[in-house]
């Protein structure tokens, strides 16, 4: 039981229904999660309640070839993850997973049976590969995730996509004379070297700026003019 509620109780209220709803919110730190796992496990993903994607929603490979789309990884919604168990290649295993969610759902899986366009990601000592539920059987695809597991880490934790560069958080991003301007109008405290260092900083950039403004302007070709008379010459 939990909390005195016996299982079947628990997984039927509202309570259980909105940690399920949590776990679908939570879309980038499980994957994250699921990416750098160092067991065997698989991933469930499924596109997106959306109107905008109607016309990909339970459609074969083929059908999305024909009117110019992609299978994309912001279509989806990441519904369902866990460990795997057994040897079984990722073809079996995917096909073994179909089975299993259209006819023996786990009770915290609350999303639509699998079926066509979903998305089975599987990995097996290491290695990642992703299989598309197409109109008949599975169709292993290519550049559905990033499978480098530092780059998502980094995606999470960065407060800077700009420093995207192999290491895990270089740090907050340094304040900007305005926003100590508005602190300190707010009562806060400021350091005055902080604010020092922001303007020495944004004028630094501004000339930067300047400078490649320029570099990038196209070069005017100088015009040969003839050299001009003297007036002696002229009279």
């Amino acid at each position: 039981t939990v909390f005195a509620l016996s299982r079947e109780e628990w997984e039927e209220s509202p309570a259980f229904d909105a940690l399920v709803q949590d776990r679908l919110n939570r879309q980038q730190e499980r994957e994250q999660a699921f990416l750098s796992h160092e067991g065997d496990c698989f991933a469930i993903y499924q596109v997106k309640d959306d109107d905008s994607l109607r016309e990909i929603r339970f459609e074969g490979l083929d059908w999305l070839q024909s009117i110019g789309r992609e299978v994309e990884r912001e279509n989806y919604n990441l519904i369902y993850t866990a460990p795997l168990s057994g040897k079984d290649t990722p073809e079996v295993v995917a096909e073994q997973l179909f089975y299993r969610f259209n006819n023996e759902h786990p009770k915290d899986y609350h999303s639509p049976s699998m079926s066509v366009s979903d998305i089975v990601a599987i990995r097996r000592d290491g290695a990642l590969s992703c299989h598309y539920c197409d109109s008949f059987g599975f169709q292993q695809i290519t550049g559905f995730l990033d499978a480098n597991p530092l780059k998502n880490a980094e995606m999470s934790m960065e407060d800077d996509y700009g420093m995207i560069d192999g290491i895990i958080n270089n740090g907050p991003k340094e304040p900007t004379v305005a926003q100590l301007e508005q602190q300190a109008r707010s009562g806060q405290p400021i350091s005055l070297m902080d604010l020092a260092d922001a303007v020495h900083r944004e004028e630094r950039d501004k000339r930067k700026s300047v400078v490649e403004q320029l570099h990038q302007q196209p070069k005017q070709e100088s015009k040969k003019t003839a050299p001009k008379k003297s007036a002696e010459r002229e009279l």
